[in-house]
């Protein structure tokens, strides 16, 4: 069966499914998170298949959130910028677990500040203003990379929501 790809879609979070969708691909940028860089180490690590494992690794790469360099004794993968910015998003799912879906005896790891040890606050998007944004005040707006049919949508979106408003 052929991998379905968006990346022609005009949605920023179907483009990043296409590369980050497939839960392998989190948890070796978590293995890398926590200092692992070597095919064994993810193998044993997350308990993946060789097969798997090595097609995720080349698609990480592919997308450059890993780079690959021969090391003396083998290979080592590495975090590069791209792919070090997805600590937040990490966190985030992380945060949502122990929250949501949360082991009866407690978290298996809590995320702290490596310089003073503090535990990382709950992660909450914030406006330019340093304001919390919640769904009720979430709002989207076309971006310079909207086609038509996204400025459509959000139209429509729009309108629904005026028309809620009036209502209620």
């Amino acid at each position: 069966m052929e991998r379905l790809t968006f990346e022609d879609r005009n949605c920023s979070i179907a483009r990043s499914l296409d590369v980050l969708g497939d839960w392998w691909n989190v948890l070796i940028v978590l293995e890398c998170m926590w200092g692992s860089s070597k095919f064994d180490e993810f193998q044993r690590n997350q308990g993946i298949s060789k097969g798997i494992l090595s097609k995720r690794l080349k698609l990480l790469q592919e997308h450059g959130i890993l780079s690959k360099r021969a090391v003396q004794g083998g290979t080592e993968y590495k975090l590069t910028e791209k792919g070090r910015s997805l600590h937040v998003i990490v966190v985030a799912i992380l945060q949502w677990g122990d929250r949501w879906n949360p082991l009866p005896e407690g978290a298996p790891v809590v995320p702290v500040n490596r310089n003073s040890g503090a535990p990382v606050a709950p992660l909450e998007l914030l406006d330019a203003e340093g304001q919390p944004v919640g769904m009720r005040n979430l709002g989207l707006l076309p971006g310079p990379g909207a086609n038509a049919n996204t400025r459509r949508r959000l139209e429509e979106l729009a309108l629904r929501r005026q028309a809620s408003e009036q209502v209620g």
